[in-house]
């Protein structure tokens, strides 16, 4: 690494760098040589120029450094085949039981900026930052070489490209694949739209949950809020509920989530309409009507820290009104996707939620993101799911 690549950090508290995270914001810099350009590689030093890491830099970004490794080494096509091949190594059992899996999950596979998903024949992957998109040829080359996907997708559009100071960019890299894929989960069959489905398509990180499913259905009335194209919805189905009403906001998914009960030959249990979640449950705690489970899986009311106060409110009102909306003995199925939101205080928004609506709970389950998002201590932003399989009981019941 040539020496005018190098950044120093600072001293104190300042500077202080919190073990094995790769992440150095704009207030840790002490000093940057000026040849440096945006999405240059470098060498991290302390105010000693004892090496610390290297990785990439962008001073547009409030994250101004993120490393790729803690050692002395090079960062070439040799550093990211063998990342790429660690993280499908990780997954190898997984990927003997599914055909759709996360292969990259960004820092948690010391492959900052990058996200490579794999449903069935064809490969997705995101690059969210400045410093990966240097190396996209890279990447790609290196997909097809070890995951040997019959298509390569590109889906990078997301708000954090433009904090980055980058444009979206979405197309396949050769042959052009089909825009809608089937996958298999479980006993379940799923239709994924990687081309207008959010994110990549499908959300993977709730696989563990969907099969979750399976030991609580049977018989049951489920209503699935914030359904998507129907992965709980489907998976309940196909566990022997009784009966399953999936609301969202959006026609588009909807329509799929239609086709994939069609494929799963489920579609005379389901039944899929589109409504706001709050206005769902308002509307049903004033009918009456009661169900036996409900799942809440809302897309992040908390997109930053500043906006915790008011994250907090949303979801103690959307669990408040979805346990009025349950039988007594009755299951709640809630989560939260941001890694904004503390697990503790997720926890006590539920246990307030209770409260309020004269409820009492025990935990049948804890919930996170599946094997193929893994949680990195040292980093606890990959830790960002978590939710509750929760048996709720009017306080009355003395049996709770």
């Amino acid at each position: 690494m040539k020496r005018e690549n190098t950044i120093k950090v600072r001293s104190g508290r300042k500077g202080v760098l919190r073990p094995g995270h790769p992440w150095i914001f704009k207030t840790q810099i002490l000093k940057t040589a000026p040849a440096i350009k945006p999405g240059d590689i470098i060498s991290v030093v302390d105010d000693n120029n004892r090496f610390i890491g290297r990785g990439y830099y962008n001073p547009k970004s409030e994250i101004v450094i993120r490393l790729f490794t803690f050692s002395d080494e090079p960062i070439d096509r040799d550093f990211f085949y063998k990342r790429l091949s660690e993280a499908v190594g990780k997954r190898k059992a997984l990927l003997a039981a599914t055909n759709a899996c996360r292969i990259v999950f960004s820092e948690a596979d010391g492959l900052p900026g990058l996200i490579v998903d794999l449903y069935n024949n064809t490969a997705v992957f995101q690059v969210l930052t400045f410093g990966m998109e240097k190396f996209k040829s890279e990447i790609t080359d290196i997909i097809d070489d070890i995951l040997k996907p019959r298509y390569i997708y590109e889906k990078s559009a997301s708000p954090f490209r433009k904090l980055e100071g980058l444009k979206d960019v979405i197309g396949w890299w050769g042959d052009e694949g089909k825009g809608i894929v089937e996958i298999s989960e479980g006993k379940a069959r799923f239709l994924v739209d990687i081309v207008n489905g959010h994110k990549t398509g499908f959300y993977l990180d709730q696989r563990k949950s969907r099969l979750a499913l399976e030991s609580i259905s049977k018989d049951k009335r489920v209503l699935d809020l914030f359904c998507y194209t129907g992965g709980f919805s489907i998976s309940a189905a196909l566990y022997g509920a009784g009966r399953v009403v999936g609301r969202d906001i959006k026609e588009e998914w909807l329509k799929l989530a239609r086709e994939n009960s069609a494929l799963n030959n489920v579609s005379g249990k389901t039944e899929f309409a589109k409504g706001d979640a709050f206005t769902v449950l308002k509307e049903i705690n004033d009918s009456g009507e009661k169900f036996d489970i409900i799942i809440l899986d809302p897309p992040s009311f908390l997109k930053t820290r500043e906006s915790l106060i008011m994250a907090t409110k949303g979801y103690k009102e959307l669990n408040g009104l979805a346990l009025n909306a349950l039988v007594d003995g009755g299951v709640l199925a809630t989560f939260s996707c941001s890694h904004n939101m503390p697990g503790a205080l997720f926890s006590k928004i539920i246990k307030e939620s209770a409260a309020g609506a004269g409820k009492r709970s025990t935990i049948l389950k804890r919930c996170h993101q599946a094997e193929d998002h893994p949680i990195v201590k040292a980093i606890p932003e990959t830790e960002y799911l978590k939710g509750y399989f929760l048996k709720v009981f009017e306080t009355t019941n003395q049996g709770s």
